[in-house]
């Protein structure tokens, strides 16, 4: 009976012990969690500038936004270093935000008042932020929306014209009706007229590549990059080997620091091309030539792609409509004297030296017919 009692009371305290351990383990996970979730939210006021004392002027989040912006942010954004750092040490990141190499950073961060402790929680935020991204701009009111809700009323209208009747004055169903058809007839016609066009597309590229940098400051000429627009339909993308002449040695920005163009010393050593993105898109049915209008027209880059050496980020200046090219060839005077090219054009030149024409467009050579660009 005694070896009965003793093991039962064995048993009891080998199980109170247990539960014991297991109730401050559960405590200490739910410790570990809440501290986890602090940290997190002390990281991300951190990097916001929302603690007293931690920066004298300017906070991470004001160099490094992680909203979508329309302007052009010489620094990376958060989520871009967030994707950097996120296998990295803490060790690694520490002396990035503390003891940068680069001379751009060293002049903002110099003004931090971070400890270690703090760039950890910083980092901590940063991990959870690179899942989520940069936040996105709220939409503007949709077209198609729009038109729907046009269609909404034009319905409720005829409706009431017919069945309803409960607005007395009829006149004014007139106004809402003729109102809303012509504000869907705007909208089809606008979508009709910019289907395939992309006026001011402006993409933003794997690397901060300013125009504004290299051919204006650095004065550069548009075809040391772009190689084949003498000889080709296309004036090509540089390669990365046309980056390395200059950044072999050229390790940092003036204004970007070393993070845009380490992105080029990435793609040089991994032999992975850098995707530029396009931004003038022509359609495939549209036959263009940058050989002809360059090497034959004498067409500056300008003319088409206007003030290039102004713009930071590229965009697309005109709609590249046929009509905007027509007017183009209608207007444009071309080289005709002194261009090997032309001097196929025989009745043109006897027209020249007759007077009966005082200069010769594009037009006057086909630049209007249709199978020039279409066949």
């Amino acid at each position: 009976m005694r070896r009965i009692s003793n093991l039962s009371f064995s048993l009891i305290f080998l199980l109170s012990i247990t539960l014991t351990a297991s109730g401050a383990d559960g405590t200490e996970e739910e410790h570990d969690s809440h501290s986890s979730v602090e940290g997190l939210m002390r990281g991300e006021r951190l990097f916001y500038g929302l603690i007293d004392g931690k920066f004298e002027s300017k906070a991470c989040a004001d160099c490094h936004n992680t909203v979508e912006i329309d302007t052009f942010n010489w620094n990376p954004n958060a989520w871009e270093i967030a994707h950097q750092y996120k296998e990295r040490s803490l060790q690694e990141f520490t002396k990035a935000v503390l003891n940068p190499s680069s001379k751009t950073m060293s002049t903002m961060h110099q003004t931090f008042n971070l400890d270690v402790g703090d760039v950890e929680l910083i980092k901590l935020f940063l991990d959870d932020f690179e899942e989520h991204g940069l936040s996105k701009r709220k939409p503007v009111i949709n077209k198609i929306f729009l038109f729907i809700l046009l269609g909404v009323v034009l319905t409720w209208v005829i409706l009431d014209i017919f069945f309803l009747k409960r607005v007395k004055r009829r006149y004014i169903l007139g106004i809402i009706f003729l109102v809303a058809l012509a504000w869907q007839v705007k909208l089809l016609y606008d979508a009709g007229t910019s289907l395939g066009r992309q006026e001011n597309y402006e993409p933003d590229q794997p690397i901060k590549f300013s125009h504004v940098v290299h051919a204006k400051d650095m004065q550069i000429d548009c075809q040391y990059c772009h190689t084949t627009v003498a000889h080709s339909k296309h004036a090509g993308i540089p390669d990365v080997n046309i980056c390395w002449n200059c950044h072999s040695i050229v390790r940092e920005g003036s204004h970007s620091g070393k993070h845009q163009i380490n992105k080029v010393v990435d793609a040089w050593e991994s032999g992975i091309p850098i995707q530029w993105i396009k931004v003038y898109n022509l359609q495939d049915h549209v036959f263009f030539s940058h050989a002809q209008h360059v090497t034959v027209g004498k067409v500056e880059c300008l003319t088409c792609h206007g003030n290039i050496e102004e713009m930071d980020r590229v965009r697309q200046l005109g709609d590249l409509s046929m009509g905007w090219c027509i007017n183009c060839h209608r207007d444009t005077e071309i080289q005709f004297f002194d261009n090997e090219f032309y001097t196929q054009y025989k009745e043109l030149h006897k027209l020249m030296e007759s007077g009966e024409i005082d200069r010769v467009t594009a037009e006057l050579t086909g630049g209007t017919e249709c199978s020039k660009c279409h066949y």
